[in-house]
């Protein structure tokens, strides 16, 4: 038994890391688990000097890494800046800066692996060894019993990302092809001087040209 512990906390952990990484693509101004309000996509010129006013991620980007464990997961304390310019060249330049504190509870359903069922303090003192190790996208973390649960706080270091491409519009979609990287497809509105942006296209099955996850930003 003893020597099938260490792998089931690694697990574990690893699907906090996982988080913590989706987690830096915004913060939720809405109060974490709630859902974002879906945007009509409209398209428009997005040409100009934008800097971010708000994002929203919704719960359903962590539903791949939930479906086999019922987590919930609190992003309202990571925030977000930045700013985006899209060129008349049809060339762009990003930069955004994170950092703050997110909470992911587990319930006991989660706490057992491969048979095995591990406490909240050995949960902790396993991840406690990976940031010692330096493999953690985060600055420090701490997980505390929550009733018969785990509830694990992760700070997120200030982190800056900055990004350069091509983009190109088509109707209600923006194109975006980074420097090296594959062409993405985003949906995109601008009204007056706010520009929003998907993260997340709307879920399968819902209305074409929406958004679930998104930023708004506004002109310079």
């Amino acid at each position: 038994m003893k020597s099938r512990f260490p792998t089931c906390s690694i697990l574990l952990v690893a699907s906090l890391l996982s988080l913590s990484a989706c987690g830096d693509d915004g913060g939720d101004s809405d109060g974490g688990g709630a859902a974002c309000g879906e945007f009509a996509a409209c398209g428009g010129d997005p040409t100009g000097s934008w800097t971010i006013e708000e994002t929203c991620l919704d719960p359903s980007m962590f539903a791949e890494l939930t479906e086999t464990c019922d987590a919930t997961i609190d992003i309202s304390g990571v925030e977000m800046v930045g700013t985006a310019e899209f060129k008349p060249d049809s060339t762009y330049v990003t930069t955004s800066t994170m950092e703050g504190p997110m909470k992911i509870v587990y319930p006991p359903s989660c706490l057992t692996m491969e048979g095995v069922t591990i406490t909240c303090a050995q949960l902790d003192a396993t991840m406690q060894e990976l940031l010692a190790q330096g493999i953690a996208t985060f600055t420090s973390a701490s997980c505390v019993a929550a009733g018969a649960g785990c509830a694990c706080t992760l700070v997120l270091g200030e982190t800056t990302t900055t990004g350069a491409g091509t983009w190109s519009v088509s109707g209600s979609s923006l194109t975006v092809q980074a420097d090296g990287e594959a062409a993405q497809e985003v949906p995109f509105c601008v009204e007056g001087s706010s520009l929003t942006m998907a993260i997340q296209a709307g879920e399968e099955g819902g209305a074409p040209g929406t958004g679930k996850s998104y930023m708004r930003l506004t002109k310079q």
